[in-house]
């Protein structure tokens, strides 16, 4: 989500409401950052990790997702944006926590 909310704004901004989060008098930008936050809440809540190390995924399985990723090219067809090798990599590093 913290990658792809710059494709759609406005979008992101309508899932923070939708899960009760407080977007009156945000920037477009501000109400997508707390559509990420609401999720993360969200998960928290229900006490699934968001970090991919807490699934005994490491660094050095980094390529082999990425590689696997790429070749789901259908699967970014409706993705708000492009999406790049150097993208897909940096997503999973910081998913790593």
């Amino acid at each position: 989500m913290e990658f792809n909310k710059i494709g759609n704004l406005e979008k992101f901004g309508r899932i923070a409401a939708a899960m009760g989060e407080r977007t009156e008098g945000m920037s477009a930008g501000e109400a997508a950052d707390s559509s990420v936050t609401a999720v993360k809440k969200l998960l928290d809540g229900l006490d699934i990790s968001i970090r991919l190390s807490d699934y005994n995924v490491s660094a050095q399985h980094i390529d082999r997702l990425v590689d696997g990723a790429m070749k789901q090219a259908r699967l970014f067809a409706a993705n708000p944006r492009n999406v790049s090798v150097k993208d897909v990599r940096s997503i999973y590093t910081k998913a790593l926590g």
